[in-house]
């Protein structure tokens, strides 16, 4: 076991961690996270997040703690701000590792800790500073810990999911634990689902979830009172998921080209798997299939979202994988990974974010102002609150701007000096020095 589990911190760090500091941190996601951590790091306030000088009300702390400890150790840079992710990943393969070895076959253990390595989104979500890799680990181990009876750990795995993104963070695995045993078969559903209940919500286990998942909560309500539980609870969950906060409406097929674009390694086994299917995968399955449609079905999209669903598929595909199959898909795969680290390397030359950073550190301008605009990397690398004018008569007289490039057309009767244009993820930036 010792040398298998050596194997998959080697290539945790291969997929999930190496290269991790090639591109500068980058908006909108990232900046916001990476400047709660580091402003809990230098204020010592550890209990309310901010960013851009306003309470961060998006999610829990547990990002942002584990990300802060990783800069006081390392230092305030991308290797640090993004290893909770990397190590995450690392350990989920791990935990998927023990379901294999524990529930099926401990000869396609190691198989399917590598397959979860080698789906091509995990490699992307690793090297970013978000909570979705830090969700699917806790969600990951507290499956495996309730499965084996572990319940009290189980309750603190959860408690620790919650603290990582919320109420998804204990729901989503409470129901795969579920739908596990459910397709288990031997008694029916109703008495099922009151073993379920008893055995699971054992009164010491809610107690440790509600002292170490509720405690930072208590404490916002305590600190903010209703504005943070409506804004976290209300706004954050229930109306992004119901469709009632339209942030990012994409169609109920959305996760279907990433799922097989993450995949595509794997495509010729996937068939294998459609056409011989066993019974005894039906728990991974179902995973697998909740997962999917719970996201699927929620009115807001984002990619990172359907994490949770790899891990089935990883422990399924591995018992219809062959080592042959699997050696060539990582040298496939490892190949793959540099040619994209690459062409990040690439891209990060052609960035704002970095051009403008190195410009406005130096200068140091007393007024800086977003312009219907904002990019949270340079709010966290300059550590300054910058405020965003959608506006322009209600720009100073004078001073630095960031806008998109578009926008310039609504300067053109300004003294508007670009002494800093890049490229970021879908836009062209630029920083003007200005007089009204």
């Amino acid at each position: 076991m010792r040398k298998d589990i050596g194997i998959l911190l080697l290539a945790g760090f291969l997929f999930f961690i190496y290269g991790n500091w090639i591109l500068s941190i980058t908006s909108p996601d990232e900046g916001r996270n990476a400047y709660a951590a580091l402003h809990m790091l230098k204020s010592g306030d550890w209990i309310a997040p901010y960013y851009n000088c306003k309470p961060r009300f998006a999610k829990p702390p547990l990002l942002y703690w584990l990300t802060a400890l990783f800069f006081k150790v390392f230092g305030i840079n991308e290797f640090a701000a993004r290893l909770t992710s990397g190590l995450a990943a690392t350990f989920t393969s791990v935990v998927i590792y023990l379901i294999v070895r524990d529930f099926f076959s401990k000869e396609k253990a190691l198989l399917a800790g590598l397959t979860f390595a080698l789906f091509i989104h995990t490699w992307v979500e690793a090297r970013a500073v978000v909570p979705e890799m830090l969700l699917v680990f806790f969600s990951t181990l507290g499956v495996y810990l309730f499965l084996k009876g572990k319940i009290l750990r189980g309750w603190l795995a959860l408690a620790l999911a919650f603290l990582t993104k919320g109420p998804v963070g204990v729901i989503l695995p409470l129901a795969v634990v579920f739908l596990w045993k459910l397709s288990e078969g031997g008694k029916n559903i109703k008495q099922q689902l009151k073993e379920f209940f008893i055995r699971t919500f054992h009164p010491l286990g809610i107690l440790i979830f509600v002292l170490v998942g509720g405690s930072w909560y208590f404490a916002m309500l305590a600190h903010f009172g209703w504005e943070y539980f409506y804004k976290f609870f209300v706004v954050e969950n229930i109306a992004r998921f119901t469709g009632q906060a339209h942030q990012h409406p994409y169609p109920w097929w959305y996760y279907i080209p990433i799922f097989l674009l993450s995949v595509v390694l794997f495509i010729p086994v996937l068939v294998k798997v459609i056409f011989n299917f066993e019974r005894k995968f039906l728990p991974p399955l179902l995973w697998f299939i909740f997962v999917f449609i719970f996201y699927s079905l929620a009115k807001n999209k984002l990619h990172h979202y359907i994490l949770f669903a790899y891990p089935p598929v990883a422990i399924i595909l591995a018992h219809y994988v062959s080592k042959t199959y699997l050696k060539r898909v990582m040298v496939l795969g490892s190949t793959l990974l540099g040619l994209l680290l690459i062409a990040a390397l690439w891209f990060e030359q052609q960035r704002f974010v970095p051009k403008a950073v190195e410009y406005l550190k130096k200068e140091n301008p007393p007024t800086l102002v977003f312009y219907k605009d904002e990019n949270s990397a340079i709010v966290f690398y300059l550590y300054r609150c910058i405020p965003i004018v959608e506006n322009r008569n209600k720009l100073p007289p004078e001073g630095f701007l960031i806008t998109k490039e578009k926008h310039l057309k609504d300067l053109k009767n300004f003294n508007c000096k670009v002494v800093v244009e890049g490229r970021e993820f879908g836009k062209r930036e630029v920083l003007c020095k200005f007089v009204k």
